[in-house]
């Protein structure tokens, strides 16, 4: 009777084990884009890469809409930023007429702007004035005795987009 009694005991236990279940876990990423317009109401429909810019600027005034990430700010304002052209060239973007200024914290962002870009001679006074405008050591604003012959270009409209991208894990 008690042989009975073990061998039932142990086929209860073992029926009553638990069951485990495979896990799995899944890696979630979310892209949200945070878009903010400044100056004319422009859209992204037909705007050019920093090197098809390149490609077509021959020098004269080119109206045009063109995609490019922006390196700097003004500090100060907002009322200029430096984007980049890729192949080491970079272009200052000024708005119309001062009509409007961009986020100061808009570095490193995606910008799409529309206007006029032109080769210009930056003269010694205005870029001391810049590297004042972006905090620059006296040291960099004294070194300044040549103008500058640069792309740059006048914004009617900008869009700045940020890509935030956020990770999460589910468990399954």
């Amino acid at each position: 009777m008690k042989k009975y009694l073990i061998i039932a005991s142990s086929v209860l236990l073992f029926a009553c084990g638990s069951k485990e279940e495979a896990k799995t876990e899944e890696i979630i990423e979310t892209v949200e884009v945070n878009i903010t317009k400044h100056g004319a109401d422009i859209t992204e429909e037909g705007a050019i890469t920093a090197a098809e810019f390149l490609a077509k600027f021959d020098g004269n005034p080119m109206e045009v809409k063109l995609a490019a990430n922006i390196m700097e700010v003004c500090a100060k304002k907002g009322c200029w930023m430096m984007v980049n052209l890729g192949d080491d060239k970079e272009m200052r973007v000024t708005f119309k007429d001062y009509e409007f200024f961009v986020p100061k914290d808009a570095g490193e962002k995606l910008a799409i702007i529309e206007g006029v870009a032109t080769m210009d001679t930056t003269s010694v006074e205005e870029l001391k004035h810049y590297l004042t405008d972006a905090e620059a050591s006296q040291e960099e604003i004294d070194a300044v005795t040549e103008p500058e012959y640069n792309y740059a270009f006048e914004a009617t409209g900008v869009i700045i987009k940020e890509e935030k991208i956020t990770t999460s894990n589910e468990t399954h």
